[in-house]
């Protein structure tokens, strides 16, 4: 009978320090899995393109897991994995103080800036993070398609293009857990 309640208190214990470590260490682990950098850059795009934080941070974790240095197969760059013709597009529009698409303060502006210009042009942030995966012209195709009825869960989506779902759907969760480490810093 004593080895029965040692074990059940070894059992306990065992519990209980399990659940002290995840209370004690989950934030820890979360800030090196979704980390807050260049935030004066996030901040300062954010409010002058009027793009949520919690967005700009989630697009990068998912693009480039925060590589500035980090380019695609197909050619994108840079922490928000700017596309050359998207850069060309933006030097258009917008005045940027740099030239090198690495730079992380211009890298973080374009792709900040051109994910206000997609909700804009969409009216629908899922619609802009699907647009700046797959551009926006298949992502017109597939609203005009009926493919994408915007009053209904994304999930629910006859999205064409499998990775776009995919990157909308981590998007979307990434954003979730970056509002709610910003409310606490």
């Amino acid at each position: 009978m004593k080895i029965i309640i040692g074990l059940l208190k070894l059992i306990v214990l065992v519990i209980v320090l399990l659940f002290a470590a995840n209370y004690f260490l989950s934030d820890k682990v979360n800030d090196y899995t979704y980390p807050i950098r260049y935030k004066e850059y996030v901040d300062k795009y954010s409010r002058q393109y009027n793009v949520d934080r919690a967005l700009i941070y989630a697009i990068i974790k998912n693009e480039s897991d925060f590589n500035p240095y980090a380019e695609s197969n197909a050619q994108a760059k840079g922490l928000m994995q700017i596309m050359d013709t998207s850069y060309e597009f933006a030097k258009k529009s917008i005045v940027l103080n740099n030239d090198d698409i690495f730079d992380k303060k211009t890298n973080i502006q374009i792709g900040t800036w051109l994910l206000s210009h997609l909700t804009q042009r969409f009216g629908d942030i899922r619609y802009a993070v699907m647009a700046y995966n797959a551009g926006p012209e298949n992502v017109a195709s597939w609203i005009n398609s009926g493919y994408l009825p915007q009053d209904t869960n994304y999930s629910t989506w006859n999205i064409p293009f499998g990775e776009t779902a995919i990157y909308l759907d981590k998007v979307m969760k990434t954003k979730e857990i970056y509002h709610k480490k910003l409310q606490h810093n």
